[in-house]
């Protein structure tokens, strides 16, 4: 497969493209940038010089020519020549470009042999054996065909642009090459989904398939008509059109592929012909306001993609009215769930479908068409589910009244498995089944399948020796070979042995590893008997590939849920890796693997995936940047605008009043890379990434460079989607996006990697400074659980935790598993220090960090850790401070600032922090709650005043006080 950039469109017969990666079609791009400085600099120099200047111009002729757009001299051929009164206009064709542009004789050039040697970086491309077609009407016998066309139709043209339009990656592989024509499929990839393009015109009927040699003796032959069964061409016209008869006769259909399909949505597009024969079979099913056919797809995110190709499909035909229908956990959901009338069609999921028809089954009494997209997963990931509703419809086309309406059920899916079988025999009456992969085909006719492992200088014997078994029953089996010359010494081998019966075996050999896993999952799929030695080389297989993922980003479902849904294809990091994953650092501090903090969310890519900040509430730095940055960029001198934008660059932003640093991540690559103009950075203060212009990149001083960015990632633990859905649907992301962004929010970490932080909870905190409280006015955990579309995830924290075996990273292994403990405190104070004793003994590992109105002190203390973070009544000395061990117990002295009496500790009150009696110092000790201590639900605010939580002034006696 060759990786394109599709330059300039004329039809799906000519499009000129710039191929990407590495081929031996492909000089280095850099080659081509130092061609044109090269051609810029020579022919800027010369421009004087007459001699370099054609002597004639000729349609056809290679030279080079001046591009006012771009700026720069182009290798160019002359299209056609128009003269006027004083000079000669010629149309030229960049050729490493793919641009027409119309250039003055004075700016044409000889084109200079060094500078010719390397090829056209723009190649012509078209599709292969893929010609237009046209509607050709005949008022004499009152009839219309398809019939081969000379020229490609606007609409076909149009069509074409849409879709590599639409498109994020355009791949093609090279069928022929004739002359300067490159001739390929071509496969785009639209929202997640590879579509042939070849295909996808003949399945539109906008083009059709012609060999190489009904081609050539097209303008001699009669004008042949498009036949969509033509023997010739069956193997290359889209998959879904073999569906076409068994739908249009009203047959159940079973459809196997090894590509993903669109079969589904092409059925649906009933011809006109048919049409009119089903239409008296509908006009029995009365109620209009009932759906006649259900698509069900495996999750919500292939729902919606199937939903929005329904609407493209039925600009062209009758109106289908279709919905898409995601429904929650929550009954009255489905109770109160309306259909808007003319609905015929309900694109939907098993459990969705399954809620509905619980509450309202009435609904479906209409329906007679059952469409099953992915059936595989379908059977395997939700099988009571759809069984369930496969019982309903049978139900439903039992009735007397509906034994004239169609009844259909419509399975297509990639893989074969057993449920597939209890579909077919239960529920399809007659049913018409179509396999286009071979080994989907051997698992249908239950081929037996045996492998056996050997090393590579051994695979012919062993293969011979295997034959010589000989079952006392006929047994089906499958060969694979590598060669032709394998294939003929199986052949010779198997001939010696006589009248034996041979047998076909699959043989692995160690060159064979990266056949390993797929073979696995194949032969479990085929409960076939496998050797142990393959589950232990392909265990093997697995480790050195995930040995190799080491520096690849940690698989996002794992840190978002604790698990991944497959590891053996999924491409990313499974384990911690201790050189990667250490909490990164903000400024002088690491991110936090313990405690509470304060953060704002600026970027929600997910109910519970988010990136801002995190707001310590005595040095905001970013703060002190931002105030920076702008006083700078307020001296208009200072907005310099960047002349050349590096990737990975960092840059200034402007966003109304406010400042931004950001870092370039892409360079637009819809247009030619050498004309750049948009580009997409990331604000890595704050996580969110956006398209903007070259033109409002500025210059940033180095000065704003030193601090690190301040944009983390939380992720909110123990809820994950229902359904075993594994993404968030949209409607729950709306919801919390509106709820979270932008506000300070407080949160307890869980534990940190990287630059991701766990936090559990996560609440949005209002204080009532009347009542000396604060209330909580939500819970986001808890919000997302209260919409229906999610469910506890209990053993996310604890799948987290696993990961950290195996890795060396004691510390956070450590943290992981205890609980924060704050411990008892007893102060007192003089002149000029205040003492605190901290009362835990047999400490280790302790440590005490001091600021001007701050003090944390840690330490273990056994298997518990102890927390205490401090913020004082007045300022201090933090240089003078200390902290030793004095009888065994944590001594905290003080500096005071200035040498007066403190009338309290801290500046809010602690319930472990108590004064020290024995001290006597003429100073109550102000106390306060610990952490949330005196917040209270919002919903509880009914509640009377005296019911509020009250503040304690006693200290506690014990000398373990739970943090939480």
């Amino acid at each position: 497969m060759l990786q394109v950039l599709v330059l300039k469109i004329e039809d799906p017969g000519c499009f000129w493209v710039v191929i990407k990666g590495c081929n031996p079609f492909l000089d280095d791009e850099v080659d081509y940038q130092k061609l044109n400085s090269a051609m810029n600099d020579f022919y800027n120099s010369m421009c004087q010089d007459i001699e370099i200047k054609p002597l004639k111009l000729e349609e056809g002729q290679v030279c080079v020519v001046y591009c006012q757009e771009l700026k720069c001299w182009c290798r160019a051929v002359i299209k056609s020549i128009v003269s006027s009164a004083d000079h000669y206009l010629a149309e030229c064709f960049l050729v490493d470009f793919a641009r027409y542009i119309p250039v003055k004789s004075r700016n044409i050039r000889v084109a200079i042999e060094t500078f010719m040697r390397l090829p056209y970086r723009a190649k012509k491309f078209r599709l292969y054996c893929t010609k237009p077609v046209t509607l050709h009407i005949n008022f004499c016998e009152d009839s219309a065909e398809i019939v081969r066309a000379k020229k490609w139709d606007s609409a076909a043209i149009q069509y074409f642009q849409n879709i590599l339009k639409a498109t994020t990656q355009v791949e093609a592989k090279l069928c022929a090459v004739e002359e300067d024509t490159f001739e390929v499929y071509l496969y785009v990839t639209l929202k997640n989904e590879k579509v042939c393009v070849n295909d996808d015109l003949v399945a539109k009927n906008f083009a059709c398939y012609v060999s190489p040699m009904e081609d050539k003796n097209f303008d001699s032959l009669e004008k042949p008509r498009l036949n969509i069964k033509s023997a010739s061409f069956s193997n290359k016209l889209n998959p879904a059109l073999t569906l076409w008869p068994m739908f249009l006769q009203g047959k159940d259909s079973q459809r196997m592929e090894n590509k993903t399909v669109k079969c589904t949505m092409d059925s649906l597009k009933v011809s006109p012909k048919k049409e009119s024969e089903k239409k008296q079979q509908y006009i029995s099913l009365k109620d209009a306001n009932k759906p006649l056919a259900v698509i069900v797809c495996p999750g919500w995110k292939k729902a919606q993609f199937i939903f929005e190709l329904l609407g493209e499909y039925i600009a062209s035909c009758r109106p289908l009215h279709p919905v898409l229908l995601t429904i929650g956990l929550h009954k009255d959901e489905a109770k109160n769930m309306k259909l808007p009338r003319g609905c015929n069609v309900v694109v939907t999921t098993p459990h969705s479908l399954l809620r509905l028809l619980q509450y309202q089954s009435l609904l479906f009494l209409r329906l007679c068409h059952l469409l099953l997209d992915e059936v595989e997963v379908l059977l395997s990931e939700a099988n009571e589910q759809m069984f369930a509703i496969l019982d309903n419809f049978k139900k439903n086309m039992e009735v007397e009244e509906r034994e004239s309406a169609p009844h259909q059920i419509v399975a297509v899916g990639v893989h074969w498995n057993r449920h597939i079988e209890r579909l077919i025999k239960e529920f399809m009456n007659d049913p018409y089944i179509v396999i286009t992969a071979m080994e989907e085909a051997a698992l249908y006719g239950c081929v037996q399948q045996v492998v056996h492992l050997c090393l590579e200088c051994e695979k012919t014997s062993t293969l011979l020796q295997t034959l010589d078994f000989i079952p006392s029953q006929a047994q089906k089996t499958l060969v694979f070979t590598c060669s032709a010359a394998e294939t003929e010494t199986v052949c010779k081998g198997s001939a010696e042995q006589g009248d034996k019966k041979t047998k076909s075996v699959l043989l692995l050999s160690e060159r064979n590893a990266c056949h390993a896993v797929g073979v696995l999952r194949y032969l479990e799929r085929a409960d076939a008997k496998i050797p142990s030695e393959l589950y232990e080389f392909t265990a093997g297989v697995l480790e050195a590939k995930e040995d190799r993922k080491a520096r690849r980003p940690l698989c996002p479902y794992l840190k978002a849920f604790g698990f991944c849904k497959d590891r053996r294809i999924c491409p990313d990091r499974h384990r911690v890796n201790p050189e990667v994953d250490i909490p990164r650092k903000l400024s002088s501090q690491t991110l936090p693997v313990l405690g509470y903090i304060k953060i704002i969310p600026f970027y929600v890519l997910n109910a519970t995936n988010y990136f801002g900040r995190i707001v310590d509430k005595h040095e905001d730095l970013c703060a002190t940047l931002n105030a920076e940055m702008k006083e700078y960029f307020e001296d208009s001198s200072n907005k310099a605008t960047v002349e050349k934008v590096e990737k990975f660059g960092l840059y200034g932003l402007a966003e109304k009043s406010v400042f931004h640093r950001v870092q370039v991540l892409e360079m637009s690559q819809k247009e030619d890379t050498w004309a750049l103009d948009n580009v997409l950075v990331k604000f890595i203060d704050e996580g969110r990434t956006g398209l903007v212009t070259r033109d409002q990149l500025l210059h940033l001083p180095e000065s704003f460079h030193t601090l690190p960015p301040q944009a983390v990632e939380f992720i909110v633990c123990r809820v994950k989607p229902a359904d075993n859905e594994i993404e968030w649907n949209p409607k729950v992301t709306r919801y919390i996006h509106h709820k979270i962004i932008g506000k300070l929010h407080d949160a307890k970490v869980i534990l940190a990697l990287g630059n991701t932080v766990w936090i559990d909870p996560m609440v949005h905190i209002t204080k009532l400074s009347t009542l000396k409280t604060s209330v909580i006015d939500y819970n986001v955990r808890a919000e997302i659980l209260s919409m229906g579309m999610g469910i506890d995830n209990s053993e996310h924290v604890e799948q987290l935790k696993k990961l950290y075996k195996g890795a060396k990273m004691p510390s956070f292994e450590e943290s992981l598993n205890q609980t924060l403990f704050h411990p008892q405190i007893k102060w007192f104070q003089k002149e000029d220090v205040v003492i605190l004793k901290i009362k835990i003994r047999n400490v280790k590992d302790y440590k005490c960090k001091y600021f001007r109105d701050r003090v944390v002190f840690s330490a273990w203390v056994g298997e518990k850790f102890y927390l205490a973070d401090l913020e004082l009544q007045a300022n201090i000395i933090k240089d003078d401070c200390k902290c030793i061990i004095k009888y065994d117990e944590p001594v905290i002295t003080l500096a005071k600032e200035q040498r007066e009496s403190w009338c309290g500790l801290l500046k809010q009150r602690n319930p472990n922090v108590a004064f020290d009696f024995d001290h006597w110092e003429d100073c109550d000790e102000d106390k306060e709650d610990s952490h949330f201590a005196k917040v209270v639900n919002s919903k509880n605010l009914s509640c009377s005043v005296a019911g509020l939580v009250e503040t304690s002034d006693k200290s506690s006696d014990e000398d373990e006080s739970e943090s939480e």
